[in-house]
C-alpha cells in the first residue's frame, strides 16, 4: 500500500532542496487606523527568514480579485512582476496580501504580496509586485 501523504511530503522536500536557494525575509505589514494612514510593520507578527524561489515576469493569468463595487465590471487579465514559492511547513504563519518579501542577498530588493494561490500543498504561490 502506498502512503500518499508521505510521498507528497517527500516530493515537497525534494522540490525545496532543488529550487529554494534564495535567502528571503517575510516582513509582515498592517494597515493604518484608516485608509488615509500608511501601512506599517505589524507588531503582532514577527519577521522571519527562509529560502524560497522568486520567478520574474510570470505569465499573465486570470486570477480572482476583489469584487468591484459594480458587478457589471469584469476584472480580466492580471499581471504581476514575480511569483514566490517556498516550502512553508516550518513557517510560524502564512503571509497575507500587503506583507513584504525582502531578498536578503540582493541588496534588499523588496516585493509586496498582492495575491496568493493555494493548492492544498505546502508550496503555495504568492504573486508579487516590486515595492517602490
Amino acid at each position: 500500500m502506498i502512503d500518499w501523504e508521505a510521498a507528497r511530503a517527500f516530493t515537497q522536500e525534494a522540490c525545496a532542496e532543488i529550487f529554494d536557494y534564495t535567502p528571503l525575509r517575510i516582513q509582515p505589514r498592517t494597515g493604518g487606523v484608516s485608509v488615509n494612514h500608511k501601512t506599517a510593520d505589524d507588531p503582532d507578527r514577527v519577521a522571519f527568514d527562509f529560502l524560497g524561489t522568486i520567478d520574474l515576469e510570470p505569465p499573465a493569468d486570470r486570477m480572482p480579485r476583489h469584487l468591484p463595487g459594480d458587478p457589471g465590471v469584469k476584472n480580466g487579465t492580471v499581471a504581476y512582476d514575480a511569483v514566490l514559492t517556498a516550502l512553508t511547513t516550518e513557517w510560524p504563519y502564512q503571509p497575507k496580501r500587503g506583507d513584504l518579501v525582502i531578498e536578503i542577498a540582493a541588496g534588499g530588493v523588496t516585493w509586496r504580496i498582492e495575491a496568493s494561490e493555494k493548492d492544498g500543498s505546502a508550496r503555495p504561490a504568492w504573486y508579487l509586485v516590486r515595492n517602490k
